[in-house]
């Protein structure tokens, strides 16, 4: 367990150590749409978005681009080789109802792709309506087939399948620290196929701020925690606070870990953080942890954050130590 603090603060850790005018057309439709919605929307005629699901994705309830249909955006560095590489998901955050930083998403991505010449994907997610469609456990679905998605396709994309790995931020955190904890589980997938049969297990998590825990008495996130289980009673609602929680899914089987959060953090409580790198040491899992005197929740590279913004450089040479980047 690798763990720094920055900056002189107090805390007691006992574990440290493009195309043709209709196209064109097309594409400005697309964007009138996002501007309108305030989402990221599917884009057929964009040859980089990746649709998760060649017809309708299992429990949607219809075909808006905008919020039925799950879909990758995939990231190439710049002179991209017929060499494989590794490949990052990217799982921005928003409290499981938005995608409400768009400084996770396309910053983020090509920063990997350019910086650490890997493939980066972006992983737009269904999320949960007021009336509750889309709560759990569909945006884990979504997250689960893109997984298997990028590794089934691997040759088609350019990626590695051994080289896999995960970066979520907050809520987009949860989700990838849910994936990470439970590699042989498909949350009662409806519909399988051929692609589901890859069953990726990620070669490392990465992760920005995140929600961790789903247990009001430990820190969860109101907003991730009523979107998310919205509707759930009694004891199925303890039952899935207890098993989303991802301080208390911690395995020796659980990939290495990279992690950075701030502890002013104005809106996720860091001991989600904290919760989840005892419980790391505790089961031998190798783990790198940065916790900044201060930070800026939703920042994505936090290039503008004193302090906060040496992580994407931290992450990259964590990557080499770990022999994740090609050489």
């Amino acid at each position: 367990m690798r763990l720094s603090v920055i900056a002189a603060i107090a805390v007691v850790l006992p574990w440290l150590s493009i195309g043709a005018a209709p196209a064109q057309q097309h594409h400005r439709a697309v964007e009138s749409m996002v501007a309108a919605s305030g989402r990221h929307c599917y884009d057929p005629a964009d040859p980089t978005e990746i649709r998760l699901w060649n017809g309708p994705a299992p429990g949607a309830t219809g075909d808006d681009p905008c919020r039925d249909i799950p879909f990758l955006k995939m990231y190439a560095p710049e002179g991209d080789s017929p060499a494989a590489r590794p490949a990052i998901l990217i799982i921005p955050g928003g409290g499981y109802d938005r995608l409400s930083d768009t400084r996770e998403q396309a910053p983020v991505a090509e920063y990997f792709a350019r910086s650490y010449h890997v493939k980066a994907f972006v992983l737009y997610y269904r999320l949960v309506q007021r009336d509750g469609t889309y709560r759990y456990p569909v945006p884990m679905w979504d997250g689960y087939r893109a997984l298997n998605l990028i590794r089934h396709e691997a040759g088609r994309y350019g990626v590695d399948p051994k080289r896999i790995g995960l970066f979520g931020f907050s809520a987009g955190g949860h989700l990838a620290s849910t994936l990470a904890l439970h590699p042989g589980a498909d949350f009662g997938l409806p519909r399988r196929d051929a692609v589901d049969e890859a069953s990726a297990r990620p070669y490392f998590l990465g992760l920005g701020y995140p929600v961790i825990s789903m247990l009001p008495s430990a820190y969860a996130s109101p907003n991730s925690l009523r979107h998310l289980l919205y509707g759930y009673e009694g004891r199925e609602l303890a039952r899935l606070e207890h098993d989303l929680s991802g301080q208390e899914q911690v395995s020796s089987a659980t990939p290495p870990v990279f992690l950075f959060e701030s502890l002013d953090d104005e809106r996720i409580s860091a001991q989600n953080s904290v919760l989840f790198g005892a419980a790391l040491h505790a089961a031998g899992v190798p783990a790198e942890i940065h916790l900044f005197a201060h930070g800026v929740h939703g920042a994505g590279l936090a290039q503008d954050v004193p302090e906060e913004n040496a992580w994407p450089s931290l992450f990259g040479d964590w990557l080499e130590r770990n022999h994740f980047l090609p050489r």
